[in-house]
């Protein structure tokens, strides 16, 4: 199954309200599908209706000005792109979606033009937005705001502009929302306080990049993959490594999973030290390496129990999977040649659907939320598509329109159903 690439003005929201509130008569935007045949490029004009509403109509000088379409709004948020065939408007074609965001961020001046890697919110302080970001520099920053406030900037609460030494790979706030867990490509990882943005414990042993992490639990044991090969489970209040998996295969990125597949008492992790962990039992973690095997270990027994194969020898570099709580087998997986697999954990043997996104440039972040997975590659896509049992709702796709950057990292607010994105320029958006 392939994603056709579809692009809208960047300056759509600001030219809805400039009509909108008749600051300008009329304006126009234009939609474009670049990828797979047949292409497209189509011009609408916008003009306030009769009553008194934004509507698109077709410019007759588009060069496609044969090919009978039109553009809608279907509700708040939400546009569709239709063609139509037969005499008049007699069948109806879906050609694709758009949702525009709820609201677009403005970073404080001094770091407005950051390229952010990560993200992450808590709604420990509710109603009050925090949201806490990594940059491409090393940067970290909480932020907070009024859940009503509107479109605009958000209040800088912690700026860390040299939390580490280069690139953030990942920001996370504990479950409590008090403290921050950073990782980084300078090897280390650090706990702040986010409040103060005090340092509270630096985790080092990794000698390579570090990818990825998954908390456990609370948060007092984490999982952490490196550039290394190795993974690392961690005990935050002494810093200490608890154990490593070794490999010679770099790990990408990982995703914490439920596992109750060990039963027997001769491997149920008797003999082993436990005293530093906490919550570990029944818990394993999947890691995406750079051969392409996904490799998945059960955190308290310390054993690798089974591997999911490379394809094509692509590096596997994003994955999500569903909650614990939803009883899922299925494994999301993004790979370095811009392609996305679903995986049934049942039976590794092939994947159950194959979604082709980017014939240029990897996919740059997986996420699944309200059974739907939102995916990045490059700056061309960003979109969701539902999922259901491993396969792609397709014909639900939604592409997100958002000025031309490319987008790093997403994650949900649970409490609003909403989805929250960050990426280079400063972009913070909400959907």
């Amino acid at each position: 199954m392939k994603v056709d690439e579809w692009s809208i003005c960047s300056e759509f929201d600001n030219i809805l309200e400039d009509v909108r509130t008749e600051n300008v008569p009329s304006e126009k935007i234009w939609v474009t599908k670049s990828s797979w045949e047949p292409l497209y490029d189509f011009e609408f004009d916008v003009n306030l209706d009769l009553k008194g509403e934004v509507g698109f109509y077709r410019r007759k000088s588009d060069k496609f000005s044969a090919t009978k379409v039109s553009f809608d709004r279907v509700s708040a948020h939400l546009y569709e792109l239709s063609s139509y065939s037969g005499s008049g408007k007699t069948t109806k074609t879906k050609l694709a979606t758009f949702q525009s965001p709820k609201r677009r961020f403005r970073l404080p001046s001094d770091i407005e033009s950051v390229d952010l890697t990560s993200i992450h919110n808590t709604n420990a302080f509710d109603p009050e937005v925090r949201l806490v970001c990594g940059d491409s520099n090393g940067g970290v920053y909480v932020f907070k705001g009024d859940r009503g406030c509107g479109n605009g900037p958000l209040q800088p609460l912690v700026k860390l502009p040299e939390a580490h030494a280069s690139h953030v790979t990942k920001t996370r706030f504990f479950p409590n929302g008090h403290g921050i867990l950073s990782s980084s490509i300078d090897m280390q990882l650090k706990i702040w306080d986010s409040l103060d943005g005090t340092a509270l414990r630096t985790f080092v042993g990794h000698t390579r990049a570090v990818n990825d992490f998954a908390m456990i639990d609370r948060g007092r044991n984490f999982v952490s993959g490196s550039s290394d090969g190795s993974l690392k489970l961690w005990e935050c209040s002494t810093a200490a490594c608890i154990f490593t998996v070794k490999s010679d295969d770099g790990v990408n990125c990982v995703s914490l999973a439920d596992y109750k597949g060990c039963t027997d008492s001769s491997s149920s992790g008797i003999g082993l030290d436990h005293s530093c962990e906490y919550n570990t039992e029944g818990k394993a973690v999947f890691a995406g390496h750079d051969s392409g095997i996904i490799s998945f270990h059960d955190i308290y027994n310390r054993k690798k129990i089974f591997d999911i194969p490379s394809v094509d020898r692509s590096s596997c570099v994003s994955l999500s999977c569903p909650s614990a709580e939803s009883g899922s087998h299925y494994l999301f997986a993004g790979y370095s040649n811009g392609i996305v697999l679903s995986w049934d954990t049942r039976d590794v043997s092939k994947p159950v659907e194959t979604l082709f996104v980017n014939e240029n440039d990897p996919v740059s972040k997986l996420f699944l939320a309200h059974n739907s997975l939102n995916v990045a590659s490059g700056v061309q896509f960003a979109f969701s598509v539902p999922v259901n049992n491993g396969k792609y709702s397709y014909n639900k796709l939604k592409h997100f329109i958002r000025s031309n950057y490319e987008i790093s990292d997403f994650c949900v607010d649970e409490s609003h159903q909403e989805i929250w994105c960050a990426g280079n320029g400063g972009t913070l958006l909400k959907f």
